[in-house]
């Protein structure tokens, strides 16, 4: 069964910038780059949830040791 879909409005200057975008990206539509992108974006957000305390703990000394955070 095919989701529902809602239309979303964007700038026209955005949308032209995605238009020369997606002559370099596999996706053939505005429409399917913009969805490709939102899927990645909540697609690590939900990754980012995944670790252990004690792993993120271990990620932010890690980053610190190497000068990325304060």
């Amino acid at each position: 069964m095919k989701e529902k879909k809602i239309k979303v409005t964007i700038p026209k200057s955005l949308y032209e910038k995605i238009e020369n975008e997606i002559q370099n990206s596999p996706d053939s539509t505005v429409s399917e780059f913009v969805i490709r992108v939102l899927k990645k974006h909540f697609s690590d957000k939900e990754s980012e949830k995944d670790l252990s305390k004690e792993d993120e703990e271990k990620v932010k000394e890690r980053l610190k040791a190497l000068g990325y955070m304060d």
